[in-house]
């Protein structure tokens, strides 16, 4: 026999409690109890949805990406990715960017939150830029065959960035990473990048 099913309002009333709460006490401020009290929701019905408070942040994340991140759509692939990097960034200066930092952190000490990490949220924005390079592959934009490495390349930057700097993390910033990649995109990739140089062993390098 199924249970019933769960209530929006109460899923929405603990998505608001979370982010509230991460802004005024950061997330190892906030706990399970916080989160039950702020949001006037049952302890027992948070734990009957979540075995963690990891977990809880998690679906809040992934909730606020879904319905607040644009799938923007400008006709150009500079466009999209301008519009979708611009708008990521600027999340990641507020509540977003410190709880994608402390997920992370929870991600590298346990591999099964990792897993639902990549699942739940990581993917799902994945997906969005896939999308996006799929658009512009019809279009004639893209020549590059290995659609992952472009994703990487969208990414990779901001969780760098993330992780030691989020001042980085500006409109300037997202049309540099923008243009390089749509610029990447338009290449074959046939070719490996070659050295400038030749690359001489050391002296006495031995080996």
């Amino acid at each position: 026999m199924t249970g019933r099913p769960r209530s929006a309002a109460v899923d929405d009333a603990i998505m608001r409690a979370t982010f509230e709460l991460s802004e005024q006490y950061g997330y190892r401020g906030v706990t399970m109890e916080r989160i039950a009290s702020h949001s006037g929701v049952a302890k027992q019905t948070i734990y009957r949805r979540y075995r963690s408070k990891g977990e809880v942040f998690l679906d809040a994340l992934a909730t606020y990406a879904a319905e607040r991140l644009p799938h923007p759509d400008t006709g150009t692939l500079y466009g999209d990715l301008h519009a979708l990097l611009s708008a990521t960034f600027d999340a990641q200066q507020g509540a977003s960017g410190m709880l994608n930092r402390a997920l992370a952190t929870e991600a590298l000490q346990d591999d099964e939150f990792a897993r639902l990490l990549w699942e739940r949220l990581i993917d799902k924005r994945r997906g969005a830029v896939r999308d996006i390079v799929d658009r512009a592959r019809a279009r004639g934009e893209v020549r590059r065959a290995d659609d992952d490495f472009l994703v990487d390349l969208v990414f990779g930057p901001m969780w760098y960035w993330l992780l030691f700097g989020r001042s980085h993390l500006g409109p300037g910033y997202a049309a540099q990473i923008a243009g390089a990649v749509a610029t990447l995109a338009a290449t074959s990739g046939d070719h490996g990048v070659q050295p400038a140089v030749d690359m001489q062993p050391l002296a006495g390098g031995g080996g």
